[in-house]
């Protein structure tokens, strides 16, 4: 025999005696999974990317859109596209011009019926024009904090499209965030009508976006607003200019 103390060979536990849970095991129901998992975080941009699959090919298409700029876009972090505006078609041709989802703003009026739900699905949220729109501040404020894109009109409605006036509440939403701001000249989409009361009609449109503005903080008074605002539209006007195919801003009746 050698030496030291005997050792007996270690038991196996009694069929009815008591173990320790391991690892992803209830205390209260041993050998049995977690009853409760954590719920994976809702992704806010996927009704605007089931919906990008179907839409963005067909709108590119039809559309035999040209876009130039694209360099310009960051593949992440937050951004601000600052566009002018001729036809309702200008956000879906927008949208479908780039890789990455973007959250528009657009007038409350619209967010109603079928169209309001669809609207939200994607991403879209309302804001009330008039003055300045807490709940939409918050909203895009929630758009940057997650590293998304957010893309303005600045001028406020459907115009020539030529920045001649910017909003001063829509403005502000643009000064007073610490983001690059890129600017964005559409082409085409004033020559859009509507066949048989639905169906646009197919024009070239041509998509420029620009390399991010340089634009000072504001203050949120009425002074400040007037100001950043002024400039905000020398800056997109000056855009405009150097990527018009005249050389200049033309005033073009949009679509109703």
């Amino acid at each position: 025999m050698t030496g030291g103390p005997h050792r007996e060979a270690p038991r196996a536990p009694a069929a009815d005696a008591p173990t320790a849970p391991t690892a992803g095991q209830s205390d209260q129901h041993p050998g049995r999974q977690g009853l409760n998992p954590p719920r994976r975080a809702k992704n806010p941009d996927r009704g605007f990317l089931i919906a990008g699959a179907v839409v963005k090919p067909l709108m590119r298409v039809w559309f035999r859109m040209r876009v130039e700029g694209r360099e310009h876009v960051p593949e992440k972090g937050p951004v601000i596209l600052a566009s002018n505006h001729r036809s309702n078609m200008d956000p879906v041709l927008l949208a479908s011009a780039l890789q990455r989802p973007v959250a528009f703003m657009a007038k409350a009026e619209l967010f109603v019926g079928p169209l309001g739900w669809i609207m939200r699905w994607i991403g879209q949220f309302p804001v009330r024009r008039g003055g300045i729109d807490r709940e939409a501040l918050r909203r895009t404020d929630a758009v940057l904090a997650r590293g998304s894109m957010l893309g303005l009109f600045p001028e406020g409605t459907r115009g020539d499209g030529g920045f001649s006036a910017v909003h001063p509440g829509l403005a502000y939403i643009v000064v007073r965030q610490r983001c690059p701001v890129l600017p964005v000249a559409i082409f085409g989409t004033e020559r859009v009508r509507r066949r048989f009361g639905w169906l646009p009609f197919a024009s070239p449109v041509r998509i420029v976006i620009g390399p991010a503005i340089d634009l000072p903080q504001s203050t949120s008074d009425r002074a400040g607003r007037r100001a950043a605002s002024e400039l905000l539209r020398q800056r997109l006007q000056a855009f405009l200019a150097t990527v018009s195919p005249s050389g200049s801003v033309v005033s073009s009746q949009s679509d109703e």
